[in-house]
Parts: structure tokens; C-alpha cells; sequence
């Protein structure tokens, strides 16, 4: 880890700490890969690996105003990413399950805090998909929720690729404005990355 790597990183904390979103963009292509790399060999499925690293960066973005006071963003990160991990592995009762101590007092005083805001921002989410018109309904809950590529969505219903991938740009952006609506911006990036 270099410590030009570590300013880099240390200022893009402090941007997205005041909500700059493109900031938030590089520093999530930065690590999404990264963090599938670390991700995949603890829970051995890729859905959970794309669904740990999502909550990673939502929960981020969520207590962004904590990350001036991260010294190392990547140890940080890799952490959040760690202590996810084994969660998911615990709440499905997996056989590789490995004890995992916190020793970061911060982390763990806010874990009760991000679960909380993860449940509210879920429960929102899912407000705007069922106001959703019933094709991009469909076509989202396709790609979001039961994992299906654009290609095979459009190869079931009958549409190009490209109509896919424009309903879910366009549901993305109205899942976003509703979040906005109830007082939660989290960056579009969010919600159109993964499948």
C-alpha cells in the first residue's frame, strides 16, 4: 500500500464526506473489483459477492460523514467488506463460517446504525420498484433480484438488449428520485452497477 495511494484515497473520503458523487464513482470502480477478489473466496457465490460489495458501498456512502477520520481508506474498506462477509456467512448458517473479532470500537458502535439505515434504504427501494410501470417493474425485478443478464431478459421477453438496458437505466433513475423524495441521495452508480 503506498502512501500515494493512501492521499488519493484520503481525499476522496473527504469529497464523498460532502457528497460529491463523482468522487464516490472512482473510488467505487477503484475497489469493486478488488473487493470481489476478497469477497468470493468467503462466501463462494457471486450473487452474495455482489450483494456484500453493494451494502459495502451503501453503507459507505450512508456514514460518509465518519470517513475524515479513516487514517487508511483501504484497510477501512476491506474491513467493512470482512466483517459483511462472515455476517452473510452467519445469517446463512454456512459450513465455513470463521470467527471474526472487531477491533475497531468505531465499526462496531455504528454496525447497529448501518443496519438500521441498510433496512430503511431496502424498504424504500422496494416502495419505489412497485411504483415502477409494470414492464420496467418487471424487467428490473428480472436483473435486480433474480440475478438475470440484459441478454437473457430480453431474449424472455422478446425485446432488444438495448430496451433492457434503457428500462433499467430509467428505472434506476426513478428508484433514485424516490429515494431522493424521502430524504436519501445515495449515487445512481448504486443501483445501476452489478448484472
Amino acid at each position: 500500500m503506498s502512501t500515494t495511494n493512501t492521499l488519493r484515497e484520503k481525499k476522496l473520503f473527504n469529497l464523498i464526506a460532502i457528497g460529491d458523487e463523482a468522487a464516490f464513482e472512482e473510488l467505487f470502480n477503484l475497489y469493486v473489483p478488488q473487493l470481489q477478489q476478497v469477497i468470493y473466496p468467503i462466501v463462494r457465490s457471486d450473487t452474495a459477492v455482489q450483494d456484500i460489495a453493494q451494502e459495502v458501498f451503501l453503507n459507505l456512502w450512508l456514514g460518509r460523514d465518519r470517513l475524515p477520520a479513516v487514517e487508511v481508506p483501504q484497510l477501512w474498506i476491506f474491513r467493512i467488506a470482512y466483517n459483511h462477509s462472515f455476517r452473510y456467512l452467519r445469517r446463512h448458517k454456512l459450513p465455513h463460517v470463521v470467527d471474526w473479532n472487531l477491533d475497531d470500537a468505531d465499526l462496531i458502535s455504528t454496525e447497529t446504525e448501518d443496519a438500521v439505515n441498510g433496512a430503511e434504504v431496502n424498504r424504500l427501494i422496494r416502495e419505489a420498484i412497485s411504483q415502477l410501470p409494470e414492464q420496467g417493474r418487471k424487467i428490473f425485478e428480472m436483473n435486480r433480484l433474480s440475478g438475470m443478464k440484459p441478454a437473457d431478459i430480453a431474449g424472455e421477453l422478446q425485446i432488444s438488449i438495448q430496451g433492457v438496458r434503457n428500462s433499467l437505466t430509467r428505472s434506476a433513475k426513478s428508484v433514485r428520485d424516490y429515494l431522493s423524495e424521502h430524504g436519501i441521495k445515495i449515487p445512481l452508480i448504486l443501483l445501476l452497477f452489478f448484472k
